[in-house]
């Protein structure tokens, strides 16, 4: 409002400048006009300010009773609600409980038809076990003369069986091979890995002495610090026995022998069989009759 008397104001200098500068009034006259004009747009601005203020205060009013009235609304259905669902939650209560009793009613109805069936059922069963014990009691009469035989029978087969186990442990038994290159005495890690192998079952029979047999192919030794080769495979023995040792085995109860190329396992005359005899055995004797 404060804007459109404003606008009103410079409309009305804009119209006393136009007036004036027609010589229509003289600057007295136009005072006198303008200030009547100005004093009468003040008062209207003010009764509209007061009329606005008193419909803003009817705004509010009306919008707090508004506010009130849904609020109270609000709880009347929240309310109403509660109650509808308070009585939805009795009613199915009831009906949940109703449901139970008939449906515990109808389970003991079923257990007790089963369990007149199932002692049916066992009193059945139970006859019929002591009928098939009562048959093979007989059966057993009859073949009890068989069953002694049968069992004498078995009883001798495991006595030979202990005898035969115990022969082959006191027999001597072959643990490894390790191979060799040509002219070698070194052993590879194949050849090591081999030996770690057996240790173990060397130091599970502290009693039993070990046997190291070294071969070799039968090629003649031509170059190198052996001079035969009986030194070659004596020198393969003495690396085999020199690992075992350094592993924990006790050198008195391991002898070394060097067997030159007179105990081969394959043909001497092609490159699979020389590679064959290239080798160390090394045989666990339990007896000690090989020393």
């Amino acid at each position: 409002m404060k804007t459109t008397g404003t606008l009103i104001v410079a409309a009305l200098l804009v119209v006393s400048i136009a007036v004036i500068g027609c010589g229509k009034l003289n600057q007295e006259e136009f005072e006198m006009w303008k200030n009547e004009h100005v004093a009468h747009i003040d008062q209207s601005t003010t009764e509209i300010k007061n009329q606005i203020s008193t419909l803003d205060a009817k705004v509010d009013q009306n919008n707090k009773a508004t506010m009130e009235a849904i609020s109270r609304a609000k709880d009347e259905a929240i309310a109403a609600s509660q109650q509808g669902d308070a009585d939805t939650i009795a009613a199915a209560d009831q009906n949940t409980k109703e449901e139970n009793a008939k449906l515990r009613a109808d389970l003991s109805k079923v257990i007790d038809m089963q369990g007149k069936e199932s002692n049916n059922f066992a009193k059945a069963e139970d006859a019929k076990i002591k009928s098939e014990l009562m048959d093979l009691a007989k059966s057993l009469n009859t073949q009890g003369m068989d069953l002694k035989k049968a069992m004498a029978q078995i009883a001798s087969i495991l006595e030979d069986i202990t005898e035969l186990k115990a022969e082959a442990a006191s027999k001597p038994s072959l643990l490894v091979t390790v191979t060799f290159g040509s002219g070698q005495t070194g052993l590879s890690s194949k050849g090591k890995e081999m030996l770690d192998g057996i240790v173990g079952q060397i130091m599970e029979n502290p009693g039993a002495e070990i046997l190291v047999e070294g071969h070799a192919d039968g090629t003649p030794v031509l170059r190198g610090g052996f001079r035969s080769n009986w030194d070659l495979s004596q020198a393969r023995a003495n690396s085999v026995v020199k690992y075992l040792t350094s592993k924990g085995v006790e050198s008195a109860r391991i002898k070394a022998v060097g067997k030159a190329h007179t105990d081969p396992v394959a043909p001497q005359n092609t490159t699979a069989g020389r590679a064959m005899n290239r080798r160390v055995e090394v045989t666990l004797n339990p007896s000690g009759s090989m020393m």
